[in-house]
């Protein structure tokens, strides 16, 4: 059984069980990997989207912080059976090879620690095959790797501090050639006799922690994370889910970077047009009294939430959107993927010299886009039929519809002849990006009030704060469906 932690997923095990588990692993043909969780790992996940993916693919994740046990028992109500340190996992492995024949791998430290680290283990286990060191000092990755899997090592112990061996073992797993693969911190220093253990009762109390910081006040600032782990899990959900229902309208509730690979995943399949919305309060409240609109967007491919409007909305009925992103930002974003992955893309929207001045910013910062074709937004039936036949026959990947929301979204659906794995509206962006209208400062963006900004610079635009206010009304007096 898992437990959740401010969305990270913790194995409920202890110690015997973790080791009953890790030898399963070792029983099979495919690699697997484990990681000791604790609040400063957690704290470092919600900052680093590469280390929070590895800790939700990791076979094991074993609670090593008395903190983890603290915050699942207060703000959860659920209790892990007990904390189990990574170092005596890591001694009670050592055992464990050494009776069973397992050859290990030891990655990590310097030179000297290593060094005596392996006289250590010699000492203590002298059946135990090490089939190779290595210190966590080098240069030239792939050599590393190399000689790890030439060694026919089964297991792999990578003592370089986290999140730098999580990493390390994350990217190169399916070339180390080893069963089964962990991280161990500082453990290293420790058989090495560089790094003192606290006494047995002080491990049992959970105060190892304190006892290293007064060995060592350094380490200072690893101590004051705690309370920042609080206000963690105290702000995110126990379990975040993927998707959040906001009137029957599937909101995706993941970071940026799985979302661009939502869309990647869409760039390859060509059986039909993925529409891809990025909603705010203004359009939701326009769909509330449109429902060809709201059919739209309940059937949308893949919803972004754009507006701090909908953050609230869906809070009013007690879902939680961790990750607002603000659709001219995702829009960027796959762009510059657009350009590595050489899409062929194509622009629909604003004015003609607006568009094109917009394409001149795009192709300073993006030299290798591959950008098939552009038209403005204003166009008649004749046009229509013409950009439609332009798209399709240049085989686009991308199409950015820039036509304003809800126009944009109809615009996509109603063609069906439309021949474009994903299509994306991005409103007023066109605007930005030609140096037309200017974005609000990076403060007022973080505080949500870039639509507050864009009516003062635009006075046109108070007309819309009609939508906005309807918005608010019909949250508050609606039921969510």
């Amino acid at each position: 059984m898992r437990i959740y932690v401010a969305d990270i997923p913790v194995d409920n095990v202890d110690k015997k069980e973790a080791l009953s588990k890790i030898e399963s692993f070792l029983k099979t043909d495919s690699p697997h990997f484990a990681v000791a969780i604790n609040p400063e790992k957690i704290i470092k996940a919600y900052k680093d989207c590469e280390l929070k993916e590895i800790l939700k693919k990791s076979d094991l994740n074993f609670v090593d912080g008395i903190g983890v046990i603290w915050s699942a028992k207060i703000f959860y109500k659920q209790r892990f059976k007990k904390r189990v340190p990574g170092i005596d996992l890591f001694l009670d492995l050592l055992k464990l090879a050494s009776e069973k024949k397992y050859s290990v791998f030891l990655l990590g430290s310097t030179e000297n620690a290593i060094q005596n680290a392996v006289k250590s283990l010699q000492n203590s286990f002298p059946e135990l095959k090490i089939a190779g060191y290595h210190n966590g000092y080098f240069k030239n990755e792939k050599e590393v790797v190399q000689t790890i899997a030439k060694s026919n090592a089964d297991i792999l112990f990578v003592g370089m501090g986290s999140p730098k061996q999580e990493k390390f073992i994350f990217r190169n797993l399916k070339n180390l050639n080893v069963k089964f693969a962990m991280g161990v911190g500082g453990s290293f220093n420790v058989l090495s006799g560089e790094f003192k253990r606290a006494p047995a009762l002080i491990q049992n109390l959970g105060l190892e922690w304190l006892y290293r910081f007064l060995l060592d006040p350094k380490r200072l600032p690893r101590i004051l994370s705690l309370p920042k782990f609080i206000l963690l899990v105290m702000r995110v959900p126990q379990k975040i889910e993927d998707e959040v229902d906001f009137f029957g309208i599937k909101i995706s509730n993941r970071p940026k970077k799985e979302n661009i690979a939502i869309v990647e995943d869409f760039v390859k399949d060509r059986e039909k047009t993925h529409l891809i919305v990025t909603l705010n309060g203004e359009m939701a409240s326009k769909a509330f009294d449109d429902p060809e609109f709201l059919k739209i967007l309940r059937d949308a491919d893949l919803v972004i939430p754009d507006g701090i409007g909908i953050v609230w909305g869906a809070r009013k009925f007690g879902k939680r959107i961790m990750y607002r992103i603000p659709g001219i930002e995702f829009a960027w974003d796959l762009l510059k993927v657009s350009a590595e992955k050489n899409y062929r893309v194509y622009f629909l929207g604003a004015k003609g010299k607006v568009l094109e001045k917009a394409i001149e910013k795009i192709r300073s910062e993006f030299p290798k886009l591959n950008i098939a074709g552009y038209h403005s937004g204003y166009f008649d039936k004749t046009e229509e039929s013409e950009i439609i036949e332009e798209i399709n026959n240049k085989n686009i990947d991308i199409l950015f519809a820039g036509m304003g929301g809800g126009k944009q979204e109809k615009w996509i659906r109603r063609h069906k002849e439309l021949n474009v794995p994903a299509a994306i509206g991005v409103g007023g962006s066109f605007d930005v990006w030609s140096g037309k209208v200017r974005r609000a400062p990076s403060s007022v963006q973080k505080m949500g009030l870039e639509w507050f900004y864009r009516m003062l610079i635009q006075p046109a635009r108070l007309f819309r704060m009609k939508h906005i206010v309807l918005f608010v009304i019909k949250v508050l007096f609606k039921k969510n469906e």
